[in-house]
């Protein structure tokens, strides 16, 4: 009887943890019906290694969604489409960018949403697309990896520069070079004592410039004060002219109210001067008249002619 009670407490048991196994699984089979996603698309140029399906799909670094799938482009075979299984009620903006990003050493890739400002609209399907389609971009790894063709033929042409420049001949010239380095380290060396003497010299120069400098000084200082001065005798020389273009303007003011007046001087003293010329004349001609005369006979001009006539009685 007690084997048979062990058997029906063991069943029972059994049956009870089946029960509960297959509530769970009902509850959660449920629970993501239940849930409710948004799905977008975007595409990428190249290989997507390390990228799978359910690979995590980041916002600004936050996980918010997985990836759902991963197919060829039927129209052009360089790009990858990934279709985005996102939380429902995230807003993706239009101006958002999707790149493909590894996390770490290991290699497992992950898509990556960056960019979305607040003013731009929500991302939207095109008529006739699937989903809304976000722009991509080459991730950094990819950008290193596109690089590096040109950045292995650089190396090389820097190679072969670095080649051409150590041959033989730039040896031997760079040997030649250190030598005269060391034989000019040398001379330096034994020229040790006269440097301190040229670098103490130096320095008492300097001391003589600086005290040079503040007499400079105190020099442009007393110029400028000479200038002020200067300044001052030109501005009173300035107030003089000015009052000596008055006094001329005074004096070209009363040189034209006596212009009539001293026409009519002039016009008179001319007629004057004439009638005194005329006069002058008359007189030299008489004086030249009794000149003559006292020349010829100065007796009879001194006590006059005393021949007496003939008186007819």
């Amino acid at each position: 009887m007690e084997t048979r009670a062990n058997y029906v407490a063991v069943g029972v048991f059994v049956l009870i943890m089946l029960a509960g196994l297959f509530v769970a699984l009902i509850w959660l089979l449920r629970l993501q019906f239940r849930t409710e996603y948004s799905y977008y698309e975007t595409h990428f140029e190249g290989p997507v290694t390390g990228l799978g399906k359910g690979a995590a799909t980041r916002l600004n670094g936050i996980e918010v969604g997985r990836v759902q799938d991963i197919e060829f482009d039927p129209d052009d075979p360089k790009l990858v489409v990934v279709i985005l299984q996102l939380n429902a009620g995230l807003v993706i903006h239009s101006d958002a960018v999707a790149s493909l990003e590894t996390q770490g050493l290991t290699g497992v890739s992950y898509v990556e949403i960056t960019g979305g400002t607040k003013g731009s609209p929500p991302l939207a399907a095109q008529d006739g697309a699937r989903y809304a389609i976000i722009a991509s971009k080459p991730s950094s790894f990819q950008a290193v990896v596109n690089s590096a063709p040109d950045v292995v033929a650089k190396l090389q042409v820097l190679s072969d520069r670095l080649v051409d420049l150590m041959n033989d001949d730039n040896r031997k010239a760079i040997r030649e070079t250190l030598a005269n380095v060391r034989d000019t380290t040398a001379v330096i060396g034994g020229r040790a004592k006269d440097l301190d003497r040229i670098i103490a010299d130096a320095a008492t120069a300097s001391h003589n410039l600086a005290g040079a400098s503040a007499s400079l000084d105190d020099i442009l200082g007393k110029v400028d004060r000479d200038i002020d001065k200067i300044g001052g005798i030109m501005a009173s020389a300035d107030g003089a002219m000015k009052k000596f273009d008055h006094a001329a303007g005074d004096i070209e003011s009363v040189i034209d109210t006596a212009k009539p007046q001293l026409r009519d001087f002039a016009t008179t003293g001319v007629s004057q001067f004439t009638q005194l010329l005329s006069e002058t004349r008359t007189l030299v001609a008489n004086l030249s008249r009794v000149s003559e005369q006292i020349e010829r006979d100065p007796t009879r001009f001194l006590f006059g002619d005393r021949r007496e006539g003939y008186n007819p009685k």
